[in-house]
């Protein structure tokens, strides 16, 4: 069991970008400010939410039409009761596994270059990452293999996704604590 990570902005910044920076990603986190935790992560998801602690975000989306890169947001515009039947809820393990394998290309760590060797500080990256929640915070993500085992291993998931981003694939997780929540998200595009 790795140790518990004390983080602050600058690790949270290094972290980011370690996992997520160079690739098409969404990594935000933003206030709790509903009971219902689905309108706070849509309103990180519509870029109508700040990050409470001001530590930043990251939001590079594939390429429009045009060739440009939008700083809109890339997911589709859910109902509330669509996360009910897209996100599945898994441990923190598998979210663990889940925000390191996805700068992996389909998601999978084993098309991360050099992914052995960088093991370990990437694991310490997503954890530091997910340290940042309670230790009671909730994990969500849109992959299929979770559907019926919440601690799937996620390190090289099925390629079954429920895209909710207006790309071709996504695949990401949502997390949720008693006073933020967090949407980490990879994209491709056909």
């Amino acid at each position: 069991m790795r140790e518990q990570q004390v983080i602050d902005s600058a690790s949270w910044k290094s972290a980011l970008l370690e996992l997520f920076g160079g690739a098409w990603t969404f990594a935000a986190a933003g206030p709790r400010s509903h009971d219902d935790w689905r309108r706070d992560v849509q309103a990180v998801m519509t870029l109508k939410a700040e990050d409470p602690r001001n530590w930043g975000s990251l939001n590079f989306p594939p390429p429009g039409p045009n060739g440009d890169n939008s700083q809109e947001s890339p997911f589709a515009d859910l109902r509330l009761d669509e996360f009910d039947s897209l996100l599945y809820r898994v441990g923190k393990k598998s979210a663990s596994q889940l925000l390191t394998a996805l700068q992996g290309k389909y998601y999978q760590s084993s098309n991360i270059p050099d992914f052995e060797s960088r093991k370990e500080h990437l694991f310490k990256c997503a954890d530091a990452v997910l340290s940042r929640f309670s230790a009671g915070a909730a994990y969500y993500t849109n992959l299929a293999a979770a559907r019926v085992d919440p601690d799937v291993e996620l390190l090289n998931p099925d390629a079954e996704w429920n895209c909710i981003s207006k790309f071709t694939t996504d695949c990401g997780l949502i997390v949720v604590s008693d006073s933020e929540v967090g949407v980490f998200w990879a994209f491709d595009e056909d």
